[in-house]
């Protein structure tokens, strides 16, 4: 991967020359790619170029630090938000913890937490890249093997072999039983007593068609409702948490972080336009 792109927002000149020069940002593979010294310059200059992350003071003229970072949130899905300020107040990092700030930060601060914060945003944004690529193979698995049984005309089916043939019939219909009752406490005896073969077929059947097991794949489609839940209405999250098949809220928050990458809060934060 290229370098990480770093933007700094600050109204005080000396902040940004100060950690434009002095953080080695070759050293932990970034770049500055711009400044801006309020948050209404920030949020048209970001917008257009979509940094990795961003560095930003609160008080600011025109437009503050938490508002700018507000509105970019509807236009810039994967930017990490680091706050640097002088101001203690419990609203602001309330408030910075609700737009799913990675770091509060407080001036005067040193080189080295600036760098393991910005450390740390890089890690989380390469966690979720490799999720999302985990997620998309999967996904692609899981369309061509309906796609298999369901596209081809019956007559082409009598030319695969027999047990490859039952094997992929088999998964997709496991998968729609999933997608059909998730929202209730469903265990891999339900499915398996529902397709009439034993625990142990279906765990090698879900293994060597979609390279997953029971248990992630159940979550992956769990996950999938919850975040269109979450856009798309008004539900509180322990409400989704119960819809979408899960009783242990704090569980449920901590598998959508494993698989989002980010809290259903940061989600739906991210996500409303």
């Amino acid at each position: 991967m290229g370098k990480y792109q770093i933007f700094i927002i600050d109204d005080e000149p000396m902040v940004v020359k100060g950690l434009k020069e002095l953080v080695p940002w070759e050293e932990i593979n970034c770049s500055v790619c711009g400044t801006a010294k309020n948050g209404e310059e920030g949020l048209a200059i970001i917008a257009d170029l979509q940094p990795d992350i961003v560095i930003s003071d609160i008080r600011m003229p025109k437009l503050d630090g938490l508002q700018m970072i507000e509105k970019l949130k509807t236009v810039t899905k994967e930017t990490k938000f680091i706050v640097l300020t002088s101001y203690r107040e419990f609203d602001y990092a309330q408030k910075a913890i609700e737009l799913g700030v990675m770091k509060y930060l407080l001036k005067p601060t040193n080189i080295e937490d600036i760098k393991s914060a910005v450390i740390e945003a890089m890690m989380q944004l390469d966690d979720e890249h490799s999720k999302e690529e985990d997620l998309t193979r999967l996904r692609q698995k899981l369309i061509e093997t309906i796609n298999v049984f369901e596209d081809k005309p019956d007559e082409s089916k009598q030319d695969e072999d027999e047990s490859e043939s039952r094997l992929k019939y088999l998964a997709v219909q496991a998968i729609n039983y999933m997608k059909e009752n998730y929202s209730h406490k469903l265990d891999l005896q339900e499915v398996a007593d529902h397709l009439m073969i034993s625990t142990w077929y279906l765990c090698k059947i879900l293994k060597q068609e979609l390279d997953n097991s029971f248990v992630q794949l159940l979550n992956e489609i769990r996950i999938q409702e919850a975040k269109r839940l979450l856009i798309e209405t008004q539900y509180k999250v322990y409400e989704i948490s119960e819809r979408v098949g899960y009783t242990d809220t704090p569980y449920f928050t901590k598998t959508f972080k494993k698989y989002a990458g980010v809290t259903p809060n940061q989600y739906r934060n991210t996500h409303y336009a």
